[in-house]
């Protein structure tokens, strides 16, 4: 996903991130938040927030990424 993000295909992690819900951690939600801010996909940054506030993550990180986001 990093990879992706770094060449600017940004479109293609979100891809990437909903095939691998399950198994996202706190960088694949971080590096989807930062994928969303840069296509300004305000509707894809809220369903992930979403899954952020199901899964009750409380990392820095992740909540810098949604500042960032938002």
């Amino acid at each position: 996903m990093k990879k992706l993000i770094d060449s600017r295909q940004y479109k293609q992690a979100l891809d990437l991130f909903d095939r691998q819900l399950q198994m996202s951690t706190n960088v694949t939600f971080t590096l989807a938040l930062k994928a969303c801010s840069q296509l300004n996909d305000h509707q894809w940054g809220v369903r992930i927030h979403e899954q952020l506030s199901l899964k009750s993550l409380k990392d820095p990180f992740l909540q810098t990424s949604l500042i960032h986001f938002y």
